[in-house]
């Protein structure tokens, strides 16, 4: 290949995450400030343990390079000072905004595996002293991938000045399970305006005119002069290895369905990506549909619901292996995450509007986790009924269509998130919902001229959560990885209702740690730092529903983007009612 710029790459981590956590404030009726993306050698600099993947030819092994080449460099001439190859301009979205890189990670000496030797080169950064960025490359091509991960990450917890880098291609996250302190995050594809400017001191014009383009096909496209198909590169005769997985899904496609089947389980770390490619090229085939959905295996069955339309007669009873697949748990996140989507496109049959009793009693609330929610102390609540779930975009689209209310979320209608939590939406949407809901429920005989559907309040929201033993976590006194959607399983975004059962509440609510901060009707106060109505609880006007713009109203339950230390059943957090953000949503509480 002729000489290719490179560019500083993008990861789906914007500033707007790291600072709002799900506590964003808006001015009344202001817009949201536009999309800033941390480059991936910042996210190297901020966190000492880092995950990121890309499909293949996504550009990993030349982030590796030129990440230590930059340090290697450094430490070479002056490694006092902050290389400066990886703190140049970068452009951070399709507006073209362009700013420094901040790398605040010191000079360490880079230690960069070959893929599949990963082993040997963490033993290597065993017998190293002083400052070391390893960086483990082709994370999937690894032996036993998941085990080599919590061996690096014992290594990281018993040094010191020590960093960790993994690079891992993102169809094989689906089998690996990954460490809860490595933060992981996908590197997003070429950008416009990037490839631009990186061509103009070249003399090259870009001969994609998509936003975002695959980083290997770009670069193939640059030698061919010409935008090209991932099909199109395929047939190239260029020894570029990313591509052995499309030539490998035209083998599997030259098999009748029972021999893909057969030729997958063969050795599925070596086809199952194939197969996703197959799939992709395929898009409807109900005979080999058919054939992967009987190999009762939950990666197989995902293949089954790619190749079904959701008008086929066959898409019921695939949403129903998968609902049983997903209410099993047990599946690797990111594997749970893509069979959630799935279902959702084909047709959720769970009920999602389903609501749980809370019997009337007296309940633990506040703690000592963070000063704003102690202290501990018991409150007396009658009987309610709550949503198992939260509610979701299906149900809230269904709202905004009959009662045509804008709706900000820029993928909430999208089918394949039918299932995910409504969210971008105010305090003020909440209950506009609730009382649409009402009024259609009363009509449908689901509650009578006497029961109301409303937003939960504090005291409601935190018993549900917590339950009668009063649990720190809606499963139990102690955090578990893989019990909810948090910082620590790395989507950074909102997915489907209930992938994580083990982390259902005492009373059977999913969700209630993680996912999406939950509207409460509870006052707050004006300041975000300090609740204005602080615990213990009172009947000091906290409930009540009429207070000015300025006075923030509770949220609960954190979110995607939150740790441990926030996504519980004790932690307050606060918004002003006119805000919103894509990891706020609500659950319905019947009385």
């Amino acid at each position: 290949m002729t000489g290719h710029p490179i560019l500083p790459r993008l990861v789906d981590f914007t500033h707007e995450d790291r600072a709002a956590k799900g506590l964003r404030v808006f001015a009344e009726g202001a817009a949201p400030d536009a999309i800033v993306q941390f480059t991936a050698a910042e996210m190297v600099s901020m966190n000492r343990a880092q995950l990121l993947h890309a499909p293949r030819g996504g550009g990993m092994t030349t982030l590796a390079q030129e990440i230590t080449g930059a340090l290697e460099h450094q430490r070479a001439s002056d490694p006092a000072r902050t290389p400066p190859a990886l703190c140049r301009l970068a452009i951070r979205n399709p507006e073209g905004l362009s700013l420094p890189q901040v790398w605040e990670a010191g000079v360490p000496r880079p230690l960069v595996s070959a893929p599949g030797q990963g082993r040997v080169l963490l033993a290597k950064a065993k017998a190293t002293t002083g400052p070391v960025l390893l960086i483990l490359d082709g994370l999937e091509r690894e032996t036993d991938p998941s085990a080599l991960v919590q061996a690096a990450m014992a290594w990281l917890a018993d040094t010191h000045e020590t960093r960790l880098l993994i690079l891992c291609e993102s169809g094989a996250l689906e089998t690996i399970r990954l460490h809860p302190d490595l933060r992981a995050h996908a590197l997003l594809p070429l950008l416009k305006p990037a490839r631009e400017a990186a061509l103009t001191g070249m003399q090259r014009h870009d001969p994609c005119d998509e936003m975002w383009v695959h980083a290997g096909l770009w670069a193939l496209s640059l030698d061919e002069s010409r935008a090209l198909r991932i099909a199109e590169a395929a047939a190239l005769p260029v020894e570029a290895e990313w591509l052995q997985e499309t030539r490998d899904a035209a083998a599997l496609a030259a098999l009748d369905a029972e021999g893909v089947v057969a030729r997958v389980l063969s050795n599925k770390a070596r086809w199952t990506g194939p197969l996703r490619a197959l799939v992709v090229s395929r898009g409807e085939d109900a005979e080999l549909a058919t054939a992967l959905a009987g190999a009762g295996e939950l990666g197989m069955l995902m293949a089954a619901a790619d190749l079904t339309p959701a008008a086929s007669p066959a898409a019921p009873e695939l949403a129903r292996m998968l609902a049983d697949a997903i209410e099993a748990g047990g599946a690797a996140p990111a594997l749970r995450r893509r069979a959630g989507q799935a279902l959702a496109r084909l047709g959720d049959p769970r009920p999602l509007d389903q609501l749980v009793e809370i019997p009337a009693g007296r309940y633990e609330m506040g703690g000592d986790l963070h000063p704003n929610s102690a202290p501990s102390h018991e409150v007396t609540l009658q009987a309610f009924r709550i949503g198992a779930f939260p509610v979701t975009c299906g149900a809230y689209l269904r709202f905004v269509e009959a009662t045509a209310r804008d709706w900000s979320s820029a993928s909430g209608r999208a089918p394949e998130r039918a299932s995910h939590p409504a969210t971008d939406l105010t305090w003020h949407d909440a209950r506009a919902f609730c009382r649409w809901l009402t009024e259609l429920w009363r009509r449908e005989g689901r509650v009578d001229a006497t029961q109301t559907v409303r937003l939960p309040t504090e005291r409601e929201w935190e018993a549900a959560a917590r339950g009668p033993q009063a649990r720190i976590y809606p499963w139990g006194a102690e955090w578990r990885a893989e019990h909810a959607n948090d910082e620590e399983t790395g989507f950074n975004d909102i997915c489907t209702v209930g992938l994580f059962p083990e982390g259902a509440s005492p009373y059977g609510c999913f969700d209630m740690a993680g996912q999406a901060w939950e509207w409460c009707t509870t006052l707050w106060g004006e300041d975000m730092t300090a609740p204005r109505f602080a615990f213990p609880w009172a009947d000091d006007g906290r409930e009540s529903l009429d207070a000015p713009p300025q006075v923030r109203r509770v949220l609960r339950g954190g979110c995607f983007s939150s740790g441990r230390a926030k996504a519980n059943g004790i932690y307050r957090g606060s918004l002003e009612p006119n805000g919103f953000w894509r990891g706020n949503g609500f659950r319905i509480v019947v009385v």
